[in-house]
């Protein structure tokens, strides 16, 4: 019988090699083999700088706002010394406080006069009579409740302890349109605007007194009012005034 001529080490050889071969074809394959993407992967990683632009620009809107917070604030926050008033004898308007002791001479009243003697009504008198005299002094005439009050002034006057005094509203063109209301210990002097010429509020008041001034921001530009005013010995500024929004003087009248 003849022999083959493969022989065990041939086919010791040709065992080992052929698994290799095959594991050497997979291995190729796999490196052939095509890369299949993540769209997860991709759409973080575009999101990500669009994140990081979002942050600065919240950080910096953060930053502009607290510009003009600290702005406001430094612009509202107004000198308690610039919050008073006086009237002296340089303040005294001679011409109208001459009429105002001839009209109380003769049991009359203005409306300079009506505010005095209703301020006077408000710490003299309570109740009924005080209902009698605020009637009367809107009315701008004098009844019973009212003549004490009428005489007692016009004694002042004489004496010189109540005058006619000028209080200046600073000019400022860039407030045109803007204005406030004021009240002098609660009875209203009316509405006055911020114009771009100063002009005077001629008021009546006694000596040796101390008064309160309210101002309420009554703009018609639909922005915060500053009101400024000034006597010949003092000046005042009010805070940031919105519509409705109060500030205080003090009104000395020495």
């Amino acid at each position: 019988m003849a022999r083959s001529s493969f022989s065990d080490q041939d086919r010791s050889d040709f065992l080992s090699s052929g698994p290799r071969a095959s594991k050497s074809r997979n291995t190729k394959k796999r490196k052939r083999s095509p890369r299949i993407s993540d769209p997860r992967r991709g759409a973080v990683s575009w999101a990500r700088p669009l994140v990081y632009t979002f942050a600065v620009i919240a950080a910096m809107a953060l930053v502009v706002v607290a510009i003009v917070l600290a702005i406001s604030a430094r612009n509202d926050d107004v000198d308690p010394a610039h919050k008073i008033l006086e009237l002296t004898a340089q303040d005294i308007d001679p011409e109208t406080t001459a009429a105002e002791k001839n009209l109380l001479k003769m049991d009359q009243i203005d409306s300079r006069l009506a505010a005095a003697l209703s301020r006077d009504a408000r710490r003299q008198l309570s109740g009924s009579a005080l209902e009698e005299a605020q009637r009367a002094l809107a009315e701008g005439h004098v009844n019973p409740a009212v003549a004490p009050l009428v005489k007692q002034l016009a004694a002042e006057f004489a004496a010189g302890k109540a005058a006619a005094f000028t209080i200046w509203v600073a000019e400022d063109e860039s407030q045109a349109g803007n204005a406030v209301n004021l009240q002098l210990d609660g009875v209203p002097l009316g509405k006055f605007s911020i114009e771009q010429n100063r002009y005077a509020i001629t008021l009546v008041g006694s000596t040796r007194q101390t008064l309160r001034l309210q101002i309420t921001g009554a703009s018609e530009a639909n922005r915060a009012a500053v009101f400024r005013a000034e006597t010949a010995t003092s000046n005042a500024k009010t805070r940031l005034l919105q519509v409705g929004r109060n500030d205080e003087w003090q009104v000395v009248v020495r």
